[in-house]
């Protein structure tokens, strides 16, 4: 068995959508279970739909609705899906709840509104799955629907639910396994789940790829594909470097941190179902159907196992440097510990910290409540905010291997005012702020040294 899990833009139209049916019936002898996400731009609409009905604006709530149903009547449409299909229907009952939700939204309050907007939300996903399922049946493909609910039990922290491993055990094994043993494709959404009283719950942004490794753990499946519309995971983000180089091969534990740190291709959390049970991820285009992606493995092959300095430069931009100082700090325990205590009061995580004899200095990329933070902190110790500040890492496991790995990354950021540096509480990781308008030219000379002069073929192409 293998999971197959397709994004937004990789089902956004009539010919991508033919094109995604085509992968699965090239991969039906893998058993394939199939993760969608809704068509690129419907989960912007819907979060707009709900804020808009929030805020007691209808008739753009309204008009939001319109969209959406035209967007995906136009591509049923497009792709010669059977007038009498009753995928048809499944649209006007969607139009249907979305407008009664709207006058519902707009008088809900705290936690109800949360959950009446999980609902709106999840009906993104439920009409690119049902759409999906419906062309591969008329293609003459043994394809079910099976709805997420059913078997993604979470909690009930609308927005942001977390799955309960064990009784998503016991679904799966009730409702997929035989179904996908017997030959049957299943097309399934990501993103949504319920709770124990079977109310709609969402994971949250990324969720998509967190549901595909996490049902795939479940499963045992062979493979993990997360199909997008580039060529897989870069050397650099091509936004900056249209010439970065395809990764072929990188570990686990590479991946985790270029998610974290930025890189667009997975969520941070995607990965961690996979890295449990060992499950290959492996990224691919659906673009080029044919070509090679990213294999993500737990450990390189034998035949790879000399590793090359660096894989990939990723970086978050957004950040904020606070550095904290106290002469209080000198000779004394006990302060991180107060200073962290501040972070997590207030549900504010921190990326990198440098601590020196009377200071630390962390990054930040929330500034929800950073007056209160400030405040509390201002109680014991000076501040220094720095903003308008970018984390950039350079990811590998060679970084650990060679010496001097620094002064060659280093030396290549003259005239560049270098705010934090962060080694050695990851191996395969060194971290560094600078300003924002400084991101361009340090992406382009890292990766000018690691990626351009005399790059290795067998890691990249």
């Amino acid at each position: 068995m293998i999971v197959m899990k397709f994004g937004g833009t990789s089902v956004g139209n009539a010919e991508a959508m033919r094109r995604v049916a085509g992968i699965i019936a090239d991969s039906l002898d893998k058993s394939p279970l199939v993760i969608v996400s809704a068509v690129s731009k419907a989960t912007d609409a819907l979060v707009k739909l709900g804020t808009a009905a929030d805020l007691g604006e209808l008739e753009e709530a309204v008009r939001l609705t319109g969209w959406l149903i035209d967007r995906y009547e136009t591509i049923a449409g497009e792709i010669g899906l059977d007038p009498e299909s009753p995928y048809f229907k499944d649209l006007e009952d969607t139009e249907r709840l979305l407008l009664d939700l709207v006058p519902g939204i707009e008088k809900a309050e705290g936690a109800e509104t949360l959950k009446l907007q999980d609902l709106c939300l999840s009906r993104g996903e439920f009409l690119s799955t049902r759409l999906l399922a419906s062309f591969l049946l008329q293609q003459g493909v043994d394809a079910e629907w099976i709805d997420a609910a059913e078997y993604m039990v979470t909690d009930s922290a609308h927005g942001k639910a977390q799955p309960d491993k064990e009784r998503c055990l016991e679904k799966v094994q009730e409702l997929l396994v035989p179904k996908l043993k017997s030959g049957r494709v299943l097309v399934s959404q990501g993103f949504v789940g319920s709770d124990e009283d079977g109310t709609v719950t969402t994971l949250g942004r990324g969720g998509s790829d967190y549901s595909a490794t996490f049902i795939g753990s479940l499963l045992d499946a062979e493979t993990v594909e997360v199909w997008t519309d580039v060529d897989g995971i870069l050397t650099a983000d091509p936004s900056l470097l249209p010439d970065a180089k395809r990764i072929r091969w990188m570990t686990f534990e590479e991946a985790a941190e270029l998610a974290y740190f930025g890189a667009k291709v997975l969520h941070p959390a995607s990965i961690l179902p996979a890295i449990e049970k060992g499950i290959p991820v492996c990224v691919l285009n659906s673009l080029k159907p044919g070509q090679e992606g990213t294999y993500i493995l737990g450990g390189m092959p034998e035949a790879l196992e000399a590793p090359v300095l660096a894989k990939s430069i990723a970086y978050k931009e957004g950040q904020l440097v606070l550095s904290i100082k106290s002469s209080r700090m000198l000779m004394a325990y006990g302060f991180l510990a107060r200073i962290f205590s501040v972070f997590e009061k207030y549900q504010t995580p921190v990326d990198l910290v440098s601590t020196s004899e009377v200071s630390v200095s962390v990054t930040i990329d929330s500034q929800e409540h950073l007056s209160e933070i400030m405040e509390e902190l201002s109680e014991f110790s000076e501040l220094e905010v720095r903003q308008k500040q970018v984390i950039v890492c350079v990811v590998g496991e060679g970084l650990c291997m060679e010496p001097g790995i620094p002064s060659k990354l280093f030396g290549e950021l003259q005239g560049i005012r270098v705010n934090m540096i962060s080694q050695g509480a990851s191996s395969i990781n060194i971290s560094f702020v600078i300003d924002e308008e400084d991101l361009p030219v340090v992406v382009s000379r890292i990766h000018k040294r690691f990626f351009e002069d005399g790059f290795d073929e067998t890691f990249f192409a």
